[in-house]
């Protein structure tokens, strides 16, 4: 009953973002997504640093902008690290443990918990996607929406 439970709210909760009209075609599948930004405006309100490329922190979708690309730069390493090294390692134990139950134990709750682990991940982008397409913001790490909105980046 629990297991039933679980994956029909884990289906209900995944289709939630194509009701709101998120399911555009980001950039979190590419694996050089990785390298940022992490910063997308500096301090520099009066512009005198120009050779960081950035433009300077204005207002509240600047702020908007930087968290949101934080948490896809963090949602895109652990899908291209995290989870193949945690596969890997799982697989490798799971394949070395043949005589050693115990060793047998740790590989299956190694990749149980990478399994759970694609499933959070998976989820906590498709949450930013909803936010990012509610709030009409465009163009954020990947993101798009309409680019008439009110924080266009």
């Amino acid at each position: 009953m629990k297991k039933t439970l679980l994956l029909t709210a884990i289906l209900t909760f995944s289709f939630f973002p194509l009701l709101a009209g998120a399911a555009s075609l980001p950039n979190v599948w590419s694996p050089t997504s990785i390298k940022g930004p992490l910063v997308t405006c500096t301090g520099d309100v009066a512009g005198l640093n120009t050779s960081s490329g950035l433009g300077p922190c204005t207002d509240l979708c600047d702020l908007v902008l930087t968290i949101v690309t934080d948490i896809y730069v963090g949602i895109a390493f652990v899908i291209w690290i995290i989870l193949p090294i945690s596969f890997v390692t799982g697989g490798i134990m799971y394949m070395l443990g043949g005589a050693n139950p115990s060793l047998l134990t740790t590989a299956k709750s190694t990749l149980k918990g990478a399994v759970i682990g694609a499933i959070i991940v998976l989820c906590a982008y498709l949450l930013i996607a909803t936010f990012v397409k509610f709030m009409s913001i465009s163009n954020i790490g990947g993101f798009s929406t309409n680019a008439s909105s009110a924080c266009t980046m």
